[in-house]
């Protein structure tokens, strides 16, 4: 069982992740709406990443298609032009932007449990999340993520609960991390 007051909270930290992430451009603002399905989507792949501790195990999947939209997103991310953004360097820019965004959650996460840990990103055929439900979810949720002039990616998070979760945490502004701490 996962209370309405952990799923807002998990949505807060979802939303604040997208935001902090590769997959929003530096200086804009996605708008991000609650998906009830993926119908709408049309995405072809996603990167699949999991969360988890002794109380839950969280996937998060973001869904893209390798398109010419998508890959000059992530040559400007990458600061290449977008003739120079080849495959190899596209399934890197994808995982380590699933990477970063995921990171960003389990640090929210790590706010409110111990023992949280991170996978690595995984790429999969988008038709696998057809097979969630499998899992038996307490709580599953999508989200549209779209930007200005920008690919549509699409996020979802899939939680199941080992335990009642029943928390509350207000996610704040990102944090600026990655910086080292001397004393």
């Amino acid at each position: 069982m996962i209370s309405l007051p952990a799923q807002h909270a998990l949505q807060q930290m979802v939303h604040r992740a997208i935001q902090a992430s590769p997959l929003v451009l530096e200086g804009f603002m996605a708008n991000i709406t609650d998906l009830p399905d993926l119908s709408r989507l049309g995405t072809q792949q996603v990167v699949l990443l999991t969360v988890s501790c002794y109380e839950f195990r969280l996937i998060l999947l973001i869904h893209f298609s390798p398109d010419a939209q998508t890959y000059a997103h992530f040559a400007t991310v990458n600061k290449l032009a977008p003739a120079e953004m080849e495959e190899q360097s596209f399934i890197d820019a994808i995982r380590e932007c699933a990477n970063r965004c995921c990171g960003n959650l389990n640090r929210d996460l790590a706010r409110v449990f111990t023992h949280v840990g991170m996978s690595t990103p995984n790429i999969i055929d988008r038709r696998c999340v057809d097979y969630l439900h499998k899992l038996g979810e307490g709580y599953l949720q999508h989200f549209a993520l779209q930007h200005p002039g920008g690919p549509a990616f699409g996020v979802s998070i899939c939680v199941n609960a080992f335990t009642p979760l029943d928390f509350a945490c207000e996610v704040t502004a990102a944090q600026e991390t990655g910086a080292l701490e001397l004393f």
